[in-house]
């Protein structure tokens, strides 16, 4: 799943991959925790924002755990 959550939260994934990590994401808390994160950190460094959202240094530390996790595989 770690494979194609970002290019699903990008909006990026195909219909069929899309319709299968949305209903993971509904059962899954380490996942949808994981995509809040990433969305999260997202918003916060969206393009001409005046004063982004203040980001959650637990959300941070799980993104980076989320990414070792992808190196690891």
């Amino acid at each position: 799943m770690a494979k194609v959550l970002q290019s699903y939260l990008d909006g990026e994934a195909e219909p069929a991959t899309s319709s299968v990590v949305a209903s993971h994401l509904e059962t899954c808390r380490r996942c949808g925790l994981e995509a809040e994160t990433y969305l999260a950190i997202k918003a916060a460094l969206a393009v001409g924002s005046e004063r982004p959202p203040p980001v959650d240094p637990e959300a941070v530390d799980r993104l980076k755990r989320f990414a070792d996790g992808l190196s690891a595989r």
